[in-house]
């Protein structure tokens, strides 16, 4: 891999704290392998440091674009000045393009980068009840791409009533052949998704008991910095098992396109 000099560009992913983000391993070589001279650098920026960063690196030629990860998604936001249509209807954004008179376009590419994952490996099934746990800012923008692409039955998990009810509600209001359920129940899932940030630590519990899960159940874990308990407790099971790394994957084309401006 190519060390960064005074003209490479950088890509900055902004979480708190940082120290879980393994991302640039899988960036920076996707960047080389399009021959573009792009490095991803980490950074931890407090929420109430998020603006100001952006706007000053903003300023930079060498800046080719922003990455939002926890807890930072939703603020960015309403940094953008403008946002494009996933973005829109989740209200958050994980990927900022600078335009060339310094203004800032978001988008959401989690969503898009989880179906596409979940294509691959032969887990999305539109006929059969996907159950997501967690409304955040992944948790909407899973639930949103899966409505998108035509599943039929949806169920929807959260700790807290009050998001998972406004995410149900934009839901049916946009999808109306949606069955949108929020019973907490996963005997029918062909699909169960842990959307949360539970398992990012090692002392994390689980976000739900694995032998709840019908045997034919796939799983999707978003978490990409380790093999998560969940993880490990479903695929002894027999369970398929599918990790945040194949979303980050397939949101390396999606995010790169956009930041050149191709889409």
């Amino acid at each position: 891999m190519k060390l960064p000099t005074g003209a490479s560009r950088v890509v900055f992913i902004f979480a708190h704290p940082a120290g879980h983000v393994g991302a640039p391993r899988h960036y920076t070589p996707y960047f080389e392998e399009q021959g573009l001279d792009w490095h991803m650098v980490p950074m931890d920026v407090a929420p109430r440091d998020l603006a100001g960063t952006i706007r000053v690196l903003a300023r930079s030629p060498s800046t080719a674009g922003f990455n939002l990860t926890m807890p930072h998604k939703p603020a960015a936001f309403e940094l953008c000045d403008e946002v494009g249509p996933a973005a829109r209807f989740e209200g958050v954004v994980n990927t900022i393009r600078i335009e060339a008179n310094g203004g800032l376009v978001g988008e959401s590419f989690d969503g898009g980068g989880f179906l596409n994952a979940a294509r691959q490996a032969g887990i999305f099934d539109p006929d059969r009840r996907c159950a997501v746990i967690g409304a955040g800012g992944a948790g909407r923008a899973i639930c949103h791409a899966l409505a998108a692409a035509g599943l039929k039955r949806l169920r929807i998990l959260n700790e807290a009533p009050g998001p998972v009810e406004a995410l149900a509600t934009r839901l049916r209001g946009q999808f109306p052949d949606l069955d949108v359920s929020l019973e907490e129940r996963f005997d029918d899932a062909g699909l169960c998704v842990n959307a949360t940030s539970l398992g990012l630590h090692e002392a994390d519990a689980l976000p739900m008991d694995p032998m709840r899960l019908p045997r034919d159940c796939a799983v999707f874990d978003i978490i990409a910095a380790r093999r998560t308990a969940f993880m490990e407790a479903c695929a002894a099971r027999g369970l398929k098992v599918i990790d945040g790394v194949a979303m980050i994957r397939h949101q390396l084309p999606l995010q790169t396109a956009f930041w050149r401006g191709d889409a």
